[in-house]
């Protein structure tokens, strides 16, 4: 963290101490210690008698606390054990989840809606469909696709956390597709808790710190009650080249756009002559090689003496006289020289102003008061590699440019267009780094009322809800198209527009004037307002000779509205963007409302019988009236079959409903880079029309040319064009005319709970629950890089290789060198995921001193894995359908996650006394081979090995109400495994590339 940045964080700091003795003096005058007074789920030490439980997944309170839907609960020290200081690690390192965008999503240059946030992703389905909610209420969305923002969780306040696998829309409406997790606060909080935590990588980088204050009491003669949590957090950058698992100089690489600058003439090539006359004539090297009389490759220019250099061609680099640094090098073949940046991050910046505060109060006997606010503030950070200027967006040079020296003069001569422009591609590292900074002001205010109806014990509920998101996207590093181009057109080398010009061929610094006449920086905001109201009621309605019938049954309204407003730099009139090095954008606005009415029927249909010590049935109907789609249904149907104390049954179907979002709507058109990969004969990665790639060297070799050439790429370059980038920059943005996604969900499962007499097993629970979720029009983006490869009959998807089919016209190509130009991956209703596999939780606890080692503590074992059996993608309707179950590569959309094991587990040893625990942690992945080997069989595409990495925990609980808490996460420092060819690459989102990491905390309660 830079010096200025400490400074800042040490005032900032010192606020929210400030304001936390000042919540302490507001609510915990003469409280003496703090505690709560509701038990955790399970803790049978509390002195507070529950009584109707309302399980995630369902709005009928009932007398026990078991769910008809797979549920997992995550206890709030089981996220302290992860050591991290945000809450996203603990859900992803959870089997159900695959890692979403989050804490190590380090810098991208473009310009999203979501960035520096962070998502769960429950069964690889996106972030999207999985509902997050606070207390079984929704969250104001900080992303226009609906996704909630993890970084608004009041975490100093977490109980537990629910996570139910199925749709879940009949009890709480769209977007609860894979499942529904549910947030569930303390709530009794008496007196002040003040907690701190630090942390540090191994490396000594990717620092963390966290201090929260909870103060909490009752009043009015315990008529009511309130609680203020107030919390800071930061997070600091972790480096890649700290690590020697990373790689400076990745030779393997295929992006050749350098700082020295490199001239491409596309169609327009100069004679082998001319080159020749140079490299051979005047340097005395060998001849350079082409094709047909011309030069096929490109033109370096060296930085001391105005010589050349030639790259890219069929020759080995000659002449290349600059000294190779970690910014520019050759390739492993000596043919090329590419770009390389040593400055990448795998963790981003974060830091983070957190206030909740809840007010229970009864005003009757019969109805209570509440009301609930929460404000978070939070900046992240991304800093990423220099503008390249190549490819699509290549600069444009004419041979009047004063700085061009009469070797090269020569050569432009010699094209059979002389006199006509070319272009240069170039590293702009002279703007220096680029950076992104996301500010967020999200906010929620909630007030409602709970009673008594006065008819048997029949409750109801009314409430109201308005919350709202701002946004504001800084971006730092661009260059001005039109500046640079002015200075590389004006007859005196830009002179008259800054001091000294701009020489752009070699590594040359312009002057600060000049650096400032062409670096820009742009500014973009987007606003998200949500307002929702419900009402409802629940009860018991009539006895059956199996039990009482219960139901609950409600309507809600919700509404919600985004308005995004670009910088006009990148929004310019004629449709384009003036910034090289960030994406164009669009405004746009949109909105969204639903009515909705929903009902639910608890249903007893047998009890005590032999084999049935009860069974009963759930039932559940939602209508949602929206502005967009219009009316749209979902329902449900769970048993829940209780055979004997030891083992129940559970199962049942789930019709879901997710609606598009106001994002998907009206999300303004906008480009982001989307790696496609180097392309070889071994693969399906790249651009199938470079000569590299499997599509040309494959059986239908001629056939790929000729699409190529159908397509744009010129014909005097298709038997020697290379796509010089593993990147393109795809445009995407909202559709209007979307449609509902459905989904069909089905779970059947078995839980245990043996009563056996031995003290080895008498504490010993498991659960085995088998899922599916089959989702059905599902709105997504169709991936460009599956689209590009499509095109090409990857997969059989165009075995005509026409060049009209619906894949190929997602590509435009610049018919001068044959470079793809903003591909398109539209936002449509696709064709459907299916996603089946099993759960098995296992739970076991032995206190030794019922073994006879008297006050020796206990020991407990708790395990959770994840089988999965298919992850099938069907791209659109009637399209091949490809199943990815154990395979890394492919995600459904963006922040969905790419990796997809067979197996996923965590299992947990502790051994704990009466004032102190220690335990160890043991989570694994198990291999899994490249997604591209399912579409392409004889792909040689390197997969992914097996992970398996230890955490070690402890705590000690000191006197005076205070605990310490040590963590060591990736104990042995295990280096994450390689994805794909490249060296050094790595999924961050899955794996731990920060490496073994330290943290220490301690809580203090008055």
């Amino acid at each position: 963290m830079r010096l200025g940045d400490q400074v800042h964080t040490a005032r900032k700091t010192r606020r929210v101490l400030l304001a936390g003795a000042c919540a302490y003096a507001a609510l915990s005058a003469g409280a003496a210690f703090a505690q709560d007074a509701t038990p955790a789920p399970g803790d049978d030490t509390g002195t507070t008698q529950v009584s109707d439980i309302v399980v995630t997944g369902s709005r009928i309170a009932r007398r026990d606390y078991s769910s008809n839907s797979p549920l997992t609960s995550v206890t709030s020290e089981t996220i302290e054990n992860t050591g991290q200081v945000t809450v996203e690690k603990a859900l992803t390192q959870m089997p159900q989840f695959s890692g979403a965008q989050g804490q190590s999503t380090a810098g991208s240059s473009s310009t999203s809606l979501n960035g520096g946030q962070a998502y769960a992703s429950l069964r690889g389905l996106g972030s999207k469909r999985t509902l997050l909610l606070l207390d079984g209420k929704r969250l104001q969305p900080s992303n226009p696709d609906g996704s909630v923002d993890l970084n608004i969780i009041p975490e100093a306040l977490i109980g537990n956390v629910e996570v139910i696998t199925g749709g879940a829309s009949t009890a709480y409406g769209s977007d609860a597709t894979a499942g529904v997790v549910n947030f569930i606060l303390k709530r009794d909080v008496q007196g002040v808790t003040v907690a701190s935590q630090y942390g540090i990588s191994d490396y000594g980088d990717g620092e963390s710190f966290r201090l929260s204050v909870t103060a909490g009491e009752r009043f009015a003669d315990d008529r009511g009650r309130a609680v203020i949590s107030l919390d800071y957090s930061m997070r600091d950058v972790a480096y890649q080249n700290k690590r020697d698992y990373y790689f400076t100089r990745n030779r393997q690489s295929n992006t050749a756009i350098i700082s020295q600058g490199a001239a491409w003439f596309g169609s327009n090539r100069p004679t082998l002559e001319a080159v020749n006359d140079v490299f051979v004539g005047d340097y005395g090297l060998n001849p350079v090689l082409g094709a047909d009389g011309f030069y096929n490759g490109q033109i370096g220019f060296n930085t001391g003496d105005d010589s050349l250099f030639n790259l890219g061609g069929a020759s080995p680099v000659m002449n290349f006289k600059d000294p190779e640094t970690d910014n520019h090098f050759l390739n492993a073949a000596g043919t090329n020289m590419l770009w390389g940046w040593n400055k990448g991050r795998i963790q981003n910046e974060n830091e983070r102003y957190s206030l909740f505060s809840r007010v229970d109060y009864q005003l009757t006997p019969n109805i209570d008061f509440y009301l609930q606010g929460s404000l978070t503030s939070y900046e992240s950070e991304g800093t990423f590699n220099p503008t390249l200027a190549g490819l699509a967006y290549a600069l444009s040079a004419p041979v009047t440019n004063p700085y061009i020296s009469n070797d090269f003069a020569h050569i432009l001569a010699s094209r059979p267009n002389p006199t006509a422009d070319f272009a240069l591609w170039k590293d702009l590292d002279f703007a220096g780094e680029r950076l992104q900074s996301y500010a967020y002001n999200v906010s929620q205010f909630i007030g409602g009322l709970t009673g008594q109806v006065g008819y048997k014990d029949w409750t109801w509920e009314a409430y109201a809800s308005v919350s709202k998101a701002d946004f504001e996207n800084k971006q730092s590093g661009g260059v001005s198209r039109s500046a640079i181009t002015r200075l590389l057109y004006s007859p005196t080398g830009g002179s008259e527009f800054c001091a000294g010009g701009f020489n752009p061929f070699g590594n040359h610094d312009p002057s600060p004037e000049c650096v400032n006449y062409m670096v820009r920086g742009t500014t973009n905001t987007n606003e998200l307002t949500q307002r929702m109201a419900e009402a409802s009621v629940q009860g018991g309605l009539f006895e059956l000779p199996a039990g009482e019938v219960r139901f609950a049954a409600g309507i809600g309204y919700r509404y919600n509205h985004f308005d995004f407003r670009p910088d006009s730099a990148l929004d310019q009139p004629d449709g384009t963007s003036d910034i090289l090095g960030y994406s164009e954008l669009r405004a746009s606005s949109g909105n969204v409302e639903s009515t909705e009415y929903f009902a639910e029927f608890l249903v007893p249909l047998l009890k005590d019988l032999p084999f049935i010590q009860s069974l009963e049935m759930d039932l559940g109907y939602r209508f949602s009236d929206y502005s967009s789609v219009g009316g749209v249904h979902a329902y449900k149907a769970d048993v829940n079959w209780q055979i004997n104390d030891i083992v129940r049954i559970r199962g049942g179907y789930n019709r879901a409903v997710r609606a598009p979002s106001v994002g998907e709507l009206y999300s303004p058109i906008s480009a982001a880079t989307v790696d496609i990969g180097n392309p070889s004969a071994a693969n399906t990665n790249g651009d199938p029309c470079d000569v590299r790639s499997s599509f040309r060297q494959g059986p239908n070799g001629q056939k790929v040319a000729d699409l190529c050439v159908a397509l744009g790429v010129p014909s005097a370059l298709i038997d020697s064009y290379q796509f010089g980038a593993a990147q393109v920059f795809a445009l995407t943005g909202g559709n209007p005319d979307l449609q509902e996604e459905t989904a069909d969900t089905y779970s059947f499962g078995t839980v245990l709970q043996p009563t056996f007499h031995s003290p080895w097993l008498s504490n010993i629970s498991a659960s085995i629950d088998w899922y599916q979720i089959k989702v059905a029009d599902a709105v997504g983006t169709l991936g460009v890089g599956n689209a590009i490869r499509y095109c090409f009959n990857d997969g059989g998807n165009n075995p005509n290789f026409d060049p009209n089919n619906y894949y190929c016209t997602l590509q435009d190509r610049n018919t001068n060198d044959g470079y793809m130009v903003n591909p398109r991956q539209p936002l449509l209703n696709l064709g459907q995921f299916n996603v089946t596999g099993i759960d098995v939780q296992l739970d076991w606890r032995l206190h030794l001193a019922d073994v006879g080692l008297a006050e020796a503590g206990s020991i407990s074992i708790g395990s959770a894995i994840s089988y999965l059996d298919s992850f099938e993608i069907q791209a659109l309707p009637g399209a091949p359908t490809f199943d990815y179950a154990g395979t890394w590569g492919t995600a459904i959309e963006a922040n969905a996650g790419q990796a997809h094991p067979e197996w996923k587990a965590s299992t947990s040893l502790t051994y704990s006394r009466d004032t102190w625990n220690v335990g160890l942690r043991w989570r694994h992945m198990s291999e899994m081979m490249n997604s591209a080997r399912v579409t392409s069989p004889k792909s040689t595409t390197r997969g992914v090995d097996a992970y398996d990495v230890f955490d070690m925990n402890a705590r000690i609980d000191l006197p005076w109400e205070t605990s310490v808490r040590f963590t060591v996460t990736n104990l042995f420092n295990e280096a994450p495994p390689q994805v794909g060819d490249i060296r050094g690459t790595y999924d961050a989102q899955n794996y731990d590339t920060l490496g073994r990491y330290y943290s220490l905390a301690v809580t203090k309660k008055f």
